[in-house]
């Protein structure tokens, strides 16, 4: 009886649910599947004591997978009208990015503000990212938009005069620019907040977004949020 009775637990209890992550945006999610971001989730899932399975994935296909339903969730993504009906955003963000342009200081500088980027100039983002509204702005006035996998092969594109602007979206870009002698900081873009978007169709999303957003109240008033934080020294 005793073994027929554990057995029947095992066979009722709920699956994990399926959350995909970016693999290129450390130290927030990088691409062996830890990150604050990463850590953050985990910790918000578990305080609702609810299982999950990250998985990492470049973010365009994280991004198509959660709007087309086929998992109930996925991060780090920011707010787009692209969302609408398809996926709805955590209450609160998991950070902050900051968008900045970068230029190459072997070429004079293209512009020092969003006005002044000029018609024609090649601007390196990241396939599938949410950028500031401004962004659309600028390719309907003329620029042109080359997309590539990650931000740091955006960063290359620029170091080797592929593109004549790159817009990062976060500070641990830093790190990457410091390393390439002719990439500098051109100008800043408005801030943004990076969620965790949840699914409207997947069976799972809406519980999904349920509990997270109660964990995450949880984690950010019982400690466990500060104590991510300054283990990867976020601030």
């Amino acid at each position: 009886m005793l073994f027929l009775w554990l057995a029947a637990g095992v066979a009722s209890a709920a699956p994990p649910i399926e959350i995909m992550v970016e693999d290129g945006a450390a130290p927030w999610s990088g691409p062996d599947g830890n990150g604050y971001a990463n850590d953050l989730v985990r910790a918000a899932f578990a305080a609702v004591h609810t299982e999950i399975r990250l998985a990492v994935v470049p973010y365009a296909r994280c991004k198509a997978y959660v709007m087309q339903g086929a998992v109930a969730g996925c991060f780090n993504m920011s707010p787009s009208p692209e969302h609408q009906g398809k996926l709805l955003l955590s209450d609160m963000p998991l950070f902050e990015v900051h968008p900045r342009y970068y230029y190459n200081t072997d070429k004079p500088l293209p512009a020092v503000s969003e006005h002044m980027v000029a018609a024609g100039t090649r601007i390196g983002v990241v396939n599938g990212y949410e950028y500031p509204p401004s962004l659309a702005e600028l390719e309907k006035r003329g620029a042109i938009l080359d997309r590539a996998n990650t931000e740091i092969a955006t960063l290359r594109k620029l170091a080797a005069g592929r593109v004549d602007l790159a817009l990062m979206m976060a500070d641990q870009v830093k790190a990457d620019a410091a390393q390439m002698r002719n990439v500098a900081v051109a100008f800043h873009a408005a801030s943004m907040g990076s969620y965790i978007g949840f699914s409207t169709i997947h069976p799972q999303g809406e519980q999904a977004r349920k509990l997270f957003n109660e964990g995450y109240r949880i984690i950010s008033t019982n400690g466990r949020k500060a104590e991510i934080a300054r283990r990867w020294q976020i601030r």
